[in-house]
């Protein structure tokens, strides 16, 4: 497989479009075998040699902080370990700290302040970190290494959104826990991106053909199942949860 050929756009998303749907109509996986196939789509996007999902477990007074490696990519362990050794720490503050994606290049690993852009493809090794923050529910990167595709900022955004994805729903397998995310059905989740992105309730009732009662039911229940006083905590909570961009 030459994972330094990006696939098509189309291509790369279909893999999220086939998860798998509960009876409320909402997305989500049952497995990590349903998880793996989207993360394969995502290092061929970025042409990288490895990826691995890392969940962070914070320190406490009986464990250290550290980051665990949920998910890999076959021979993973030559790729992450000799950075998770030396830029654990870091990590762990970073996630705490910055939602922006980490790049780390051909510079000695120990090296503390990796660059937090990534502009064009650099001849070498480059490695991208996508911090994922999901409050009670977990954090943690989702990094795929030995990038060689040069990566401008939408497909950087895009990327980061499906790490989003990618670690709620790995976050959810391994602790049992159901995210608010599988609570909402599809319009829910429609409408409240299309509010996100600016438009009012006449505007989405014409987009999707449905009455401007009918949208208003459909985000008034969302904003319940979110837990919000608002639509607009909603949004920033839905937002924050991966469930819309």
């Amino acid at each position: 497989m030459d994972v330094t050929t990006p696939l098509n756009a189309n291509n790369t998303e279909e893999p999220f479009r086939r998860m798998a749907r509960n009876g409320s109509g909402s997305m989500a996986t049952g497995s990590t075998a349903d998880l793996f196939p989207k993360l394969v789509a995502m290092q061929k996007q970025c042409g990288a040699d490895g990826f691995a999902v890392l969940s962070a477990r914070e320190k406490t007074l009986l464990a250290v902080g550290n980051l665990d490696i949920s998910m890999k990519s076959p021979g993973c362990e030559v790729l992450s370990e000799p950075l998770l050794k030396t830029q654990g720490e870091f990590l762990l503050r970073h996630l705490e700290t910055s939602p922006r994606p980490l790049v780390y290049t051909d510079v000695p690993v120990a090296e503390p302040s990796p660059a937090t852009v990534l502009a064009e493809a650099v001849e070498g090794r480059t490695d991208v970190l996508f911090p994922v923050n999901l409050g009670a529910m977990g954090n943690g990167f989702v990094s795929f290494f030995g990038v060689r595709t040069s990566i401008d900022n939408e497909l950087l955004v895009d990327l980061h959104r499906k790490s989003l994805s990618v670690m709620r729903e790995t976050l959810r397998l391994a602790f049992g826990v159901t995210p608010i995310a599988d609570k909402l059905n599809e319009r829910e989740i429609e409408c409240l991106q299309l509010v996100g992105n600016g438009m009012k309730s006449e505007a989405i009732g014409e987009k999707l053909n449905l009455s401007v009662h009918t949208v208003n039911a459909y985000l008034g229940s969302a904003t319940t199942k979110l837990d919000s006083v608002n639509r607009i905590q909603a949004i920033a909570k839905a937002i924050r949860l991966g469930i819309i961009a």
